[in-house]
């Protein structure tokens, strides 16, 4: 049996306010060549691309049944982490995560408070 470790510290939602835009940022910022990407899909990456573009003016949109390859090709595991966060995490887990952030952040805010008052007074 694995475990699966979902970390929501990133805020996926929120930097990607659409599933499309995670798509495209596991595709263009997984590190490989769009070229590598798109053969590993059986596309050339002129057609990903146009798939991936959300062009208005085209039809052509990234199909559905090729997400588990795409994500096998990029190794990016963000768009489903980004359903999981979508549709799993009520509200009281985001409220309980913002907590745990903000927790986490305090020090630093607390460091950085300290030097501006002592730039302030010298």
């Amino acid at each position: 049996m694995r475990q699966v470790e979902i970390n929501f510290e990133a805020g996926l939602t929120e930097q990607f306010p659409e599933f499309r835009d995670v798509v495209k940022a596991s595709v263009y910022g997984c590190g490989r060549a769009l070229k590598s990407v798109a053969a590993d899909i059986d596309m050339t990456s002129s057609e990903l691309s146009r798939k991936l573009a959300d062009n208005p003016n085209d039809q052509v949109h990234f199909p559905l049944h090729q997400l588990p390859a795409l994500i096998r090709a990029t190794g990016d595991k963000r768009p489903i982490y980004w359903l999981i966060e979508a549709f799993l995490e009520d509200d009281d887990a985001k409220q309980k995560r913002a907590v745990a952030q903000l927790n986490d952040m305090l020090p630093q805010l607390q460091a950085l408070l300290k030097s501006v008052t002592k730039t302030a007074a010298a």
